[in-house]
């Protein structure tokens, strides 16, 4: 008997999309800065928030007073549109034959095609949160006259310095840093820092004693890399280092109102995959569409540290 598929027919599938929106790349750090929340829409206003939402208020009403009744002339709307990202891999049928698991091998196809798209999207974010004309002057540390390359420097003070400036423009420490890989490298090898702990027994440098060390309770280290010809690899996150107060809280508690330096707005469902087939049905494409859209909800959460070990002079 014979079936009849036809072409070009897309077909979401459940278990491909199930696997994919559980699937994680762990060199993959952009949503450290910026937390995805799910919505059901692609297009709206979500808030933009300013030093006013971290302000501990008086709230206390005497008998027969006013409520305290808060001005909300300063709370100003994001406009947000998510845009489709998708890719897709095409499997001959002769390739499912060969295979001891077809099922596998589409799992395998699927979990390529989200490296791709997890990929792009940190490249995206990483080249937007590492330029400093995004950032209002006071908002910026450019160590190319002080690297960290040198013993000489003072990494720990720049950087409590940057914790200080975001504190003094919202009222909290930043509680993420996102250190490039080569800056990382640099700052467990400073003498400055080895010095600093080794009285406390600490034998080496790593993300946990950093963490300690700073105060601040998420480092995420930026290792991934791109090639635009195959052969050659430059990294993402080149040698920077973000500062952010980022909200936290679990995925279902994770809110586009909550006060943060910024949010990954995606499609409610995504990402999504979905097959159809060409060639008579000999190929089965299988592709992987995600819809999102990075917004900075908050610029005075955050303090960029740049050319930490580039000399511009």
């Amino acid at each position: 008997m014979s079936v009849l598929i036809k072409e070009n027919y897309r077909v979401v599938d459940p278990v491909l999309t199930n696997l994919a929106q559980g699937y994680t790349n762990s060199t993959m750090v952009s949503d450290s800065l910026f937390p995805i929340v799910q919505l059901h829409t692609h297009k709206g206003k979500i808030p933009k928030f300013n030093k006013s939402s971290f302000i501990t208020r008086n709230t206390y009403r005497a008998t027969g007073a006013m409520s305290n009744r808060i001005d909300d002339a300063n709370f100003e709307l994001l406009d947000f549109e998510l845009r489709e990202n998708d890719v897709e891999i095409p499997i001959d049928y002769l390739e499912e034959e060969l295979s001891s698991s077809f099922l596998k091998l589409e799992q395998k196809v699927m979990m390529d095609l989200m490296d791709i798209l997890s990929l792009n999207k940190e490249t995206e974010i990483a080249v937007y949160a590492q330029d400093s004309n995004n950032y209002v002057v006071s908002s910026t540390t450019n160590c190319s006259s002080n690297l960290w390359s040198s013993g000489s420097s003072t990494p720990i003070q720049v950087i409590k310095d940057a914790a200080d400036s975001i504190r003094a423009k919202i009222g909290r420490m930043p509680n993420t840093a996102l250190i490039g890989a080569s800056v990382y490298r640099a700052l467990i090898e400073h003498p400055a820092i080895i010095d600093r702990v080794k009285f406390a027994g600490v034998r080496s440098v790593n993300v946990k004693v950093l963490s300690e060390l700073l105060n601040i309770e998420y480092i995420n280290i930026g290792y991934a890399q791109q090639t635009l010809d195959n052969v050659a690899f430059t990294d993402v996150w080149k040698d920077n280092i973000i500062l952010a107060y980022v909200d936290k809280n679990e995925k279902k508690k994770r809110s586009e109102f909550n006060p943060s330096f910024g949010y990954t707005l995606q499609q409610k469902g995504c990402p999504e995959v979905d097959t159809y087939y060409e060639n008579g049905g000999k190929i089965k494409i299988i592709r992987c569409t995600d819809k999102y859209a990075v917004k900075v909800t908050c610029p005075e959460a955050s303090h960029l540290i740049h050319n930490c070990l580039t000399s511009l002079t």
